[in-house]
C-alpha cells in the first residue's frame, strides 16, 4: 500500500518578497526560519509557508496571484479580535466576519499582492 500524501508546504509566488515577508511576519507574529535570495520560509508547525520570488521556470513574472490560505481560530471572539487587529494594521479586509454556509464565522483579507487569507471559527 502506498503511504498517504501529507502536505508539507504552501508556496506563494511573489513579485516583491521583501514586502510580502514584512506582511507575513506581522500577521504570523514570528520571524521566518529561513531567508535567502528570493526565498523566505515560515514554520507553521504542521507545514511551512514559503514566499518565493517570481522570475524562474516555476513562477514566471507573468500571471496573477491566486492563493487562498485558510486559518482556523478557536472561537468567533478570536475572529472578531483578528478583524480589529488587521483593521488597525491597515490590512485590506475583503469581507468582515460573517456567517459561513456550513456554520461558524469567517472573514477574508488580502496580502499586499492580492492573495486571500481566510480566518474562520466553527460553531
Amino acid at each position: 500500500m502506498t503511504p498517504a500524501l501529507s502536505l508539507a508546504e504552501v508556496v506563494i509566488p511573489c513579485r516583491d518578497v521583501t514586502r510580502q515577508r514584512a506582511f507575513y511576519e506581522r500577521i504570523l507574529e514570528r520571524p521566518p526560519v529561513e531567508a535567502r535570495g528570493g526565498l523566505v520560509r515560515f514554520d507553521l508547525g504542521a507545514l511551512f509557508l514559503v514566499l518565493r520570488a517570481r522570475g524562474d521556470a516555476l513562477f514566471p513574472r507573468e500571471g496573477t496571484p491566486g492563493v487562498m490560505l485558510r486559518f482556523h481560530l478557536p472561537s468567533r471572539d478570536e475572529v472578531e479580535r483578528w478583524h480589529r487587529r488587521l483593521l488597525m494594521s491597515h490590512v485590506a479586509v475583503l469581507e468582515a466576519p460573517g456567517p459561513r454556509p456550513c456554520g461558524g464565522v469567517e472573514m477574508h483579507v488580502a496580502d499586499p499582492e492580492g492573495n486571500v487569507l481566510a480566518l474562520a471559527a466553527s460553531g
